[in-house]
């Protein structure tokens, strides 16, 4: 994942301000007690199309501390199993989190550190967040930067939209730029599924498709 760009990281930054509390934590921690997780699997477009997947999950282990799990692999074939730990900087209008997490990055130990800056929006009479995730994978002799920027409106209950640009890559590699979008709606309780697609804005597989499946406990 790469350093960003000024284009990029203004986009970024400007997205945190838009945006109550999405399925994934980000900014937000868990309550204590509550867990989510998801599964999701994603096709590129392309002469050498193929799938990966990913697991997530999270789960609040007191009011100041949620844990959970990032394992899965990416469109290079890198697979990464990481646990983490997300703890609160601010909890007001603004949220701010800090996040540390270890593990394993393309069989290479791995640190990553996180911050992440969210907040609640109301847009055309529909509540929603927006939310900023800055992450540093660290790996012996290397350390990326990676960018998320997430969107969501709730547009009726149980049913949420979710737009997302995605920056990053290695300091010695072109930077990628890439947009997503998808709906996730309520199957039953605590059940959601995940349908979208993603397209690239710079460096980024041409086109793909995701779907998921979302769960909270």
């Amino acid at each position: 994942m790469r350093p960003a760009h000024a284009l990029p990281f203004a986009l970024c930054c400007l997205l945190a301000w838009l945006a109550a509390g999405p399925a994934r934590a980000g900014a937000w921690l868990r309550a204590e007690g509550d867990g989510f997780s998801s599964w999701s699997i994603k096709v590129q477009d392309g002469a050498d199309s193929k799938g990966y997947s990913t697991l997530y999950a999270e789960y609040g282990l007191n009011p100041d501390l949620t844990g959970g799990l990032d394992i899965g692999s990416d469109e290079t074939g890198d697979y990464k199993a990481l646990a983490f730990v997300l703890m609160p900087i601010r909890r007001d209008t603004l949220h701010v989190a800090f996040q540390l997490a270890a593990g394993a990055i393309a069989n290479d130990p791995a640190l990553r550190p996180g911050i992440s800056v969210g907040r609640g929006l109301r847009i055309g009479g529909l509540d929603g967040w927006a939310n900023v995730d800055l992450r540093a994978p660290i790996t012996p002799g290397d350390v990326d930067l990676a960018i998320d920027a997430t969107l969501g409106l709730t547009v009726w209950e149980g049913t949420k939209m979710i737009w997302q640009l995605q920056q990053g890559g290695a300091p010695h590699a072109p930077d990628f730029l890439r947009a997503t979008a998808s709906v996730v709606w309520q199957v039953s309780a605590g059940r959601h599924i995940e349908v979208g697609t993603t397209t690239s804005l710079i460096n980024a597989e041409d086109f793909g498709l995701q779907i998921g499946i979302w769960k909270t406990f």
